[in-house]
């Protein structure tokens, strides 16, 4: 479990070090110029929009031939598309081609991670004990936050070891190259790995061995998929907003020095990491929707006044309104990573999580930065982000509270059987 764990230390290091060292990547190969950041954001968002496709790919491997081997697999990838933009040159050398470069590796990426997150909560709630499936799961989004912090904390490290203009020409390549070393180390780490009891039961007694599990998912079972985005998009909106994007929003709009924006999403993180597995054993003790409902209105509530507090410009008002975004975003994932595999059964779990997840990250996660940024040009408002963020935890939080159901106290083996779309549980003997 703890190998498991770790690969989203590396799938969210290396999504976050792109909005991190955004700044440096427009230089590089944009030459800086206005509206440079606005595409760089739109580069970083192009690697998401193939995390479904890599879903598919994946989900189906996963259920086919087992969560072990997709994960390694996709490790390798992400190892291979973290080295390549390390390496790449810049527009100074190659023109162009420099950015289309780290676009189809931005894309590579995007693939390869389709598998990692959700492989990763599939893995952690099949092997944990029942009654512990959300503190087991936690272990996923805490170590996504600890990637984050890795790379956050990496980012003002680097900063504050180097000039600016040194920063540009190469600090941020030791960022990606630190990362791809990470990814490598997955590989041999995940051979480790002993295969989920639940994978190895629908495996040795397949129900429709020749249809794909993905079909399977959503013909038998929508309402899971639905819930799973919606889950998702909350979560991701809340995440990327309020974790992921915040030193870059007091770098472009509270006219603070990078080092102390990267300063402050360190403290963020670190406060998101610690609050991650208290909020997962949470909804073990009270249920899952209880501690969903409490973050939704914590979000909606806190959302504005913590953006107040950042666009103020003070460090200390910052570092507040940081960790009022950071701690309920962190909740939400927390809650999520257990709750969202329980809506499936044993078969097509992984391809329809991983469907529900990706499209919801997609559209929700990678985009927010550039959808956040765009909002402050058009409007002309620093607390665009904050509306945008408060929408869709409306448009999509308050719908999966109303689908959503709940199986925190019910045994895994159980849910496995389940008919999602109404059938009497069966009960164990």
């Amino acid at each position: 479990m703890a190998v498991a764990a770790f690969g989203t230390v590396v799938e969210w290091y290396d999504f976050s070090v792109f909005f991190y060292v955004s700044s440096s990547l427009a230089t590089t190969f944009f030459g800086g110029d206005e509206g440079s950041l606005l595409l760089t954001l739109a580069l970083g968002a192009a690697g998401f929009v193939f995390r479904p496709v890599g879903a598919m790919v994946f989900g189906h491997l996963g259920d086919r031939i087992g969560r072990r081997a997709s994960l390694i697999v996709s490790a390798s990838l992400m190892a291979a598309a973290l080295a390549g933009i390390a390496v790449m040159p810049g527009s100074d050398t190659v023109g162009v081609w420099g950015g289309v470069g780290v676009l189809v590796l931005r894309c590579l990426a995007g693939f390869a991670v389709g598998a990692e997150y959700t492989g990763i909560m599939v893995y952690l709630a099949e092997t944990a004990r029942d009654g512990r499936r959300g503190l087991a799961a936690s272990w996923a989004a805490a170590n996504s936050e600890i990637g984050s912090l890795l790379a956050v904390g990496g980012g003002y490290l680097m900063s504050r070891l180097l000039t600016p203009a040194d920063l540009d020409a190469w600090g941020w390549r030791v960022l990606f190259l630190a990362g791809a070393a990470l990814a490598a180390l997955m590989v041999p780490l995940r051979r480790l790995m002993d295969e989920t009891t639940t994978f190895e039961e629908v495996r040795d007694n397949p129900a429709d061995p020749g249809r794909s599990p993905l079909l399977t998912v959503l013909r038998s079972h929508p309402r899971a998929v639905v819930v799973a985005f919606l889950v998702s998009a909350a979560g991701s909106a809340a995440y990327f907003l309020n974790i992921t994007n915040v030193p870059t929003y007091l770098e472009t709009t509270a006219d603070m020095p990078g080092t102390t924006s990267l300063w402050l999403g360190t403290v963020a993180a670190v406060v998101a990491i610690i609050v991650t597995p208290l909020f997962g054993l949470a909804s073990d003790v009270v249920g899952r929707r209880p501690v969903f409902v409490v973050l939704a209105v914590v979000i909606l509530v806190t959302t504005l006044p913590a953006y107040l507090l950042l666009a103020g410009g003070s460090g200390s008002a910052a570092l507040v309104g940081g960790a009022f975004l950071a701690v309920p975003a962190a909740g939400w994932s927390a809650v999520a990573a257990s709750a969202v595999p329980e809506q499936f059964t044993a078969v097509g779990r992984f391809s329809g999580m991983a469907v529900g997840y990706n499209i919801a990250t997609v559209l929700f996660g990678g985009l927010s930065p550039f959808v956040a940024t765009w909002l402050i040009t058009v409007t002309g408002s620093v607390y665009a982000p904050a509306w945008y963020a408060v929408a869709v935890i409306i448009v999509t939080g308050v719908p999966a509270l109303v689908l959503f159901r709940d199986r925190a106290h019910r045994p895994l083996a159980e849910i496995n059987r389940d008919d999602l779309l109404g059938a009497p549980p069966v009960r164990s003997q």
